[in-house]
């Protein structure tokens, strides 16, 4: 019998591991792991913080060598020539001049306000046709079965790990015989285009989990299967709606290949428009700092408020029972 049921702190103790089974073990696990957040935290926000600092310091300090880990004079002089570039860039010279008795002038012309208003427009044009397509896909494609259902959702999938930029020039060409070139309603399409496979696939997995029950319920009070999707199911996929147009959002926000070859400089969104500040050896770095942070403001408070929203929605699929 003693053979058969074996001492369980004997077997322990013959497979006792010092990294697990021990105190000093759990410690040094504690450690390793902190030192390894820490690291991943620093190699992340390092840039970031590189960023800010940059924007308060002078053109004199950012050329010392070595740099400065910090301002050691304070200065906005990089948001100062950013706003007094928007408003002479903008046609606002005469305006400020006459209501605040300022003269802005700029050596640098570039409107930070038209930017800002170009990528809205493209980001959530290409975010609506995203969220749109995408969910009248992913419902067909979870409550209906037909022939080449799977390879559909696999082509969907291989879209995804496709680079934009190995199709450039067939969408040059198919850009320039529509005649959309320098329109922000390429960019519109495509961005959308490019975004709907990953919205297939994310609220896909919220429909397969949605209760059948509630359909049934929604049917039995006569409602019809478009009544049903509307009235009924998008309303509670608010979350996960959010999260696939937050993320097309951003992808039209950052996305810099296609806005600098489809657009010239009046119509440029963010990315590009901030490449023109990087003038080769005359860049002044504190600028660049600058506009990056003013561009970056409205976005990073907009993502703060609805960040719950955006975790939630990516994870509501991902549970299936």
């Amino acid at each position: 019998m003693a053979a058969q049921d074996p001492d369980p702190a004997a077997e322990f103790r013959r497979n006792e591991s010092w990294l697990f089974d021990t105190t000093a073990g759990a410690y040094v696990r504690k450690t390793a792991v902190s030192l390894l957040t820490l690291v991943v935290f620093a190699f992340v926000l390092f840039p970031l913080y590189w960023m800010v600092v940059t924007a308060f310091k002078t053109t004199a300090e950012i050329q010392q060598i070595p740099p400065t880990v910090y301002p050691n004079d304070f200065s906005l002089e990089g948001f100062r020539l950013v706003v007094e570039s928007s408003i002479q860039a903008g046609g606002y010279t005469s305006l400020f001049a006459n209501l605040f008795g300022w003269q802005a002038s700029s050596a640098i012309d570039i409107d930070i306000l038209s930017l800002v208003l170009n990528s809205l427009k493209v980001a959530v044009g290409a975010g609506a046709i995203a969220l749109v397509l995408g969910t009248a896909a992913s419902y067909v494609l979870s409550r209906r079965d037909f022939v080449g259902k799977n390879a559909l959702m696999s082509i969907f999938l291989a879209s995804l790990m496709f680079p934009g930029t190995a199709i450039m020039v067939p969408e040059w060409e198919l850009v320039s015989a529509l005649g959309l070139f320098n329109t922000h309603l390429v960019l519109i399409f495509i961005y959308g285009a490019m975004t709907a496979p990953f919205v297939v696939w994310l609220m896909k997995g919220f429909f397969d989990d949605f209760p059948d029950s509630i359909i049934e319920a929604s049917r039995i009070d006569q409602c019809s299967s478009i009544e049903t999707f509307w009235y009924v199911i998008v309303p509670m996929a608010r979350n996960s709606l959010i999260a696939s147009f937050i993320f097309a959002f951003l992808l039209a926000w950052n996305e810099l290949v296609f806005a600098l070859t489809l657009l010239d400089n009046s119509r440029y969104t963010v990315p590009p428009g901030l490449l023109t500040f990087v003038q080769g050896f005359n860049t002044q770095w504190n600028v660049v700092a600058a506009a990056s942070i003013i561009i970056s403001l409205p976005v990073l408070l907009g993502l703060a408020y609805i960040q719950r929203y955006f975790v939630q929605g990516l994870t509501g699929g991902a549970i299936k029972g």
